[in-house]
């Protein structure tokens, strides 16, 4: 292949000319000097053996030459725009993001899944923390990303970034329950008809929800995950209270998931290193996905209970006992 001389300082500062009609315009534009524009017009004058600027009383004009120069210089920079962003396109992060049991659920796979879909070579590491450690984790450069129920405070808003989300909480029902005959499900029925407390980082903060909205929160099951008030929730044993990201998609055959009244929503805080550019591209793009693919209210049909979920039902924990399930 034949060497080609041509620099792209030359093609750009002949099409900041022919913009322009200054060399003084032109090195503005540029951020040059006017010498240096001048001496880069000369050299590829001489590189293409003819002048292709004609100076005149009123300012700078192309020749024929410069124009039809100028016209391949155009598809050319076009071109040279296309390889930067091929460029960009093929640096594939490596992240580590770390986040709390209900943000591992939807919201982080999904957006992992649109990460590799973009850049299939980019390695993703994500592990579970609770607040705490979420936020130590991040300030010692241990993960890149958090995501976690808790802001940033303190010294911290200084050297971190940091976005918002909001998560709607949903009643989960057996599918048989008398409140899925409801299009929302008041706090007060739900905590009278008996719930479960899903633990983790979301539980201690329902008390201070509900009585936000003057209803006590009186679980009759505290357990250690939304994993198991929806199994329970399907067995016919309670109903319970659960974040919608951390509801898998689909939901679990036979329960319903519908609305409270009044709406109860929770914050999550997706929280990086100000200035880490791969990681304020992940949380855009979690804070997108969580404004797709959760759950709306849903209520099964309603044909015979699976086998399985009946021989459940009929282990069913009684009114009022304390279950403190770690699964």
């Amino acid at each position: 292949m034949d060497n080609v001389n041509i620099t792209a300082g030359q093609i750009q500062a002949l099409l900041a000319l022919g913009e322009h009609g200054s060399f003084t315009r032109a090195a503005e534009a540029l951020g040059l000097t006017q010498s240096a524009v001048s001496r880069t017009i000369a050299s590829l004058e001489r590189r293409l053996g003819g002048p292709l600027v004609r100076r005149e009383r009123h300012g700078v004009h192309l020749t024929a030459l410069g124009q039809k120069a100028a016209v391949h210089a155009r598809q050319a920079m076009a071109h040279l725009r296309v390889i930067e962003e091929l460029a960009e396109s093929s640096r594939a992060p490596q992240l580590r993001i770390g986040a709390v049991a209900s943000a591992l659920v939807q919201l982080v796979p999904t957006t992992v899944e649109r990460l590799r879909r973009e850049w299939p070579d980019s390695r993703v590491l994500a592990v579970q923390g609770d607040d705490d450690e979420l936020a130590a984790w991040l300030a010692a450069e241990t993960i890149d990303l958090a995501v976690t129920t808790q802001p940033c405070r303190g010294p911290r808003t200084q050297t971190e970034a940091q976005l918002e989300i909001t998560d709607d909480l949903l009643a989960v029902l057996p599918r048989l329950h008398p409140l899925t005959g409801r299009d929302r499900v008041p706090l007060a029925d739900l905590v009278a008809a008996g719930v479960a407390d899903p633990g983790g980082t979301c539980g201690p903060l329902l008390a201070e929800w509900f009585a936000a909205h003057g209803v006590a929160w009186r679980p009759d099951h505290v357990v250690r995950d939304v994993s198991t008030v929806l199994a329970m929730a399907t067995a016919g044993i309670t109903s319970g209270v659960v974040p919608a990201l951390a509801v898998p998609l689909p939901s679990p055959p036979g329960v319903a998931l519908l609305p409270l009244d009044p709406p109860v929503q929770r914050t999550l805080y997706i929280r990086h290193a100000a200035g880490h550019h791969e990681a304020a591209l992940l949380a855009r793009m979690l804070s997108a996905a969580s404004a797709v693919g959760t759950h709306r209210a849903s209520v099964p049909p309603t044909p015979c209970m699976p086998t399985v979920a009946c021989e459940a039902a009929a282990l069913s924990i009684p009114y009022g006992h304390r279950s403190d399930a770690r699964v």
